[in-house]
């Protein structure tokens, strides 16, 4: 819809505009990460185009633009949409999104320096303030994690400024699905013709926009040249040069602090929408009468380019395609029709009675163009019953029986990490890009790795401190240490930690050191979390019990048992027979807080990565509790952030501007 509403205000139009707004819409982007955060912010591209538009075309000068009320609506509503894109949830997206709004805000700005750039430009610095502010109960609790986390070492690790696509990929702008899809399969159908490596991911590699879009996306350029077509012409042309790691993007993007962690290949949303854009501008051309002869060239152009391009990779591919598997022929022969159907479709708009009837040749033209792109969307996100994608198999099942609390490893790819939680079963594993660098540490030894326990290749170092009873394994010999019995044989062996001690335990001596020396000796393999706590800094009153003290003591054993536990809530009850810690095998995490009988206490991190508290001897209720302060403050911003935009759509800004320029009010 808005861009449709964004190429309109350029002057497109309306079934240039509707046809523009449909191509990115199901452009490869949009729908190949429709089912992940990415969309959630790409939307906000033409929102964001279209008031910026808006902004510059409403008026010039103080009193018919920038001071008046509709156009402070205007910055009002950019910055809503800003704080949209700062909660889409994928931080990549958002920032390419955000420098392409830079970019094109430059671009504008550079026709109207004689209209208060400056004012424009801090207008619009105000409204990504806004927009953050709005976005901040989300946001700072994500960047205090990003700073405890071993995102910024895995990105350097991965050089993701470095990523690009395979120059070979350029055929998928032609032959989407050569690359497999997730209903078909046929991920391998490139190297079985032999042009190219397999690739692992389907949709970083997907940029396509139909074939007939790029044909009216140069004819926009052969004969509608103006500041807008040059504009997303240099776009598309550089956004591509970036995706496919030409020099000097890799070094460029390298050396920016924040463009460094980001994926350039998936600048093909940027390419998209410059095609899209250029799309709508060569349709509107492609039926002007003086663009008559231009079009016929523009479109022989066009094919005998693509010609050249598929003639190359037929030679290439024609000794191996006689001997490729019928399956894989019947696989490939749609697309190759529809490569036919788009010559056929651009002969068509070049005859001279499609020319002269409006309706059919806008039925012909989009009409096809919708067809191909719907086709190549259909089943690129297929449903899964529940029931088949995480069945209930015997050995959860046999699992789930147990009620205690507890976690499980599984070992290589057997149930793979963060799926037990869907069976409610814990995981002693975390595979995730964003994770915990403490953590990371813990089982590796040091952070970087990007695909961070992804598999369990052996039982950690540290297993004492993960609280692990169960390992899973297939069918083979006991993972390690005599302490594992079998317990549980079918379709994979399941083993049982003898020496599991629970999520939960009582410690009465401690040690104070260096984080380097708690790690070495958590990792040691003979570390027993419950002889003596390893602390970093030294707890206010000292707990040890010296010879011949006469610390207070109880009767009752120590003991502790989780009797509540929510993600941001844990409550344990605890029996200690003289004074020492509570130690919660849980990671240690700023916003934690603690009650002992309710009484806040420090919550210590110990043993590395987990929380502790001190505790008096005696029976005590022990609450930790989940809440941060950059939640707080961010309620606290996102509160200001709405009372600004309140008053930008509700107060009368207009004449206390008109007021503070005129000259007796000034003088007065």
């Amino acid at each position: 819809l808005f861009t449709m509403l964004y190429l309109r205000l350029l002057g497109a139009g309306n079934s240039g505009a509707f046809l523009s707004g449909m191509i990115f819409s199901l452009s490869g982007f949009m729908v190949c990460w429709l089912g992940h955060p990415h969309v959630n912010s790409a939307i906000c591209l033409p929102v964001i185009l279209y008031l910026i538009e808006k902004s510059f075309q409403f008026g010039r000068g103080s009193a018919a633009g920038l001071g008046s009320k509709p156009s402070i609506r205007i910055w009002a509503c950019l910055a809503i949409v800003f704080g949209w894109l700062l909660l889409g949830g994928h931080p990549p997206t958002m920032i390419q999104v955000a420098m392409f709004t830079g970019v094109y805000f430059l671009f504008r700005l550079s026709n109207h320096m004689d209209d208060q750039p400056l004012a424009r430009t801090m207008l619009l610095a105000f409204a990504a303030i806004v927009g953050f502010l709005l976005a901040a109960p989300a946001l700072l609790p994500f960047l205090e994690y990003y700073r405890h986390s071993s995102m910024d070492a895995s990105s350097l690790v991965l050089n993701r400024a470095a990523v690009r696509s395979p120059l070979n990929t350029l055929i998928l702008y032609l032959f989407p699905r050569l690359s497999g899809s997730p209903v078909d399969g046929f991920e391998d159908a490139m190297l079985s013709l032999g042009i190219g490596n397999l690739m692992p991911n389907f949709v970083e590699r997907t940029g396509y926009v139909g074939v007939l879009p790029w044909m009216l996306a140069l004819c926009a350029l052969f004969f509608n040249r103006n500041r807008w077509t040059i504009f997303y012409g240099a776009v598309v042309v550089v956004c591509l040069l970036a995706v496919f790691g030409l020099p000097p993007f890799p070094e460029f993007f390298g050396a920016v602090p924040i463009l460094k962690d980001v994926n350039p290949t998936r600048l093909v949303l940027m390419a998209g929408f410059g095609v899209a854009v250029l799309a709508g501008f060569g349709w509107d051309g492609f039926w002007r009468p003086e663009n008559r002869r231009k079009r016929v060239w523009a479109v022989a152009v066009f094919w005998l380019v693509v010609g050249l391009v598929l003639l190359a990779y037929w030679c290439k591919v024609e000794p191996r395609w006689k001997h490729l598997e019928a399956s894989y022929r019947a696989y490939l022969a749609p697309q190759f029709e529809t490569m036919a159907g788009n010559v056929i479709v651009s002969v068509a708009l070049l005859l001279a009675l499609i020319g002269r009837q409006w309706g059919l040749r806008t039925l012909v033209g989009l009409g096809w163009i919708a067809l191909d792109l719907l086709s190549f969307g259909n089943g690129l996100n297929p449903a899964v019953r529940r029931d088949c994608y995480y069945p209930a198999t015997p050995s959860i099942n046999w699992l789930q029986q147990d009620k205690g609390d507890f976690r499980i490893l599984g070992l290589g790819m057997v149930l793979t990490p963060d799926a037990p939680e869907l069976y409610g079963l814990k995981d002693g594993r975390g595979y995730d890009f964003a994770t915990v660098r403490r953590y990371e540490e813990l089982i590796n030894g040091n952070a970087g790795s990007f695909f961070f326990y992804r598999t369990a290749a052996a039982l950690p170092e540290a297993l004492p401190l993960l609280a692990v009873k169960y390992v899973l394994n297939f069918n083979s010999p006991p993972p390690g240490p005599p302490q594992f019995e079998m317990v549980y044989s079918n379709e994979i062996t399941i083993y049982r930690n003898t020496a599991f001690q629970g999520r939960v335990m009582t410690v009465t001596n401690y040690a104070v050191t260096n984080a380097a020396s708690i790690l070495a000796r958590v990792r040691s393999g003979t570390f027993d979390p419950k002889q003596t706590l390893l602390l970093e800094v030294q707890p206010e009153n000292p707990v040890n019990n010296p010879p011949g003290s006469s610390t207070p003591t109880s009767s009752i054993p120590s003991s502790a048992r989780i009797t509540s536990d929510q993600p941001d809530a844990v409550t344990v009850e605890a029996s200690m027979a003289q004074p020492g810690f509570l130690l919660l095998l849980d990671t240690y995490f700023p916003g934690w807080k603690a009650t002992v009988n309710g009484t806040s206490v420090p919550v210590l991190r110990a043993d590395y990565n987990f929380r502790a508290v001190r505790l008096p001897a005696g029976k005590s209720v022990v609450r930790f509790v989940y809440q941060p302060a950059s939640f707080r403050w961010g309620v606290a911003l996102g509160l200001t952030g709405l009372a600004i935009i309140a008053c930008l759509f509700f107060v009368n800004f207009e004449r206390f501007l008109n007021r503070a320029s005129n000259p007796t009010t000034r003088l007065a």
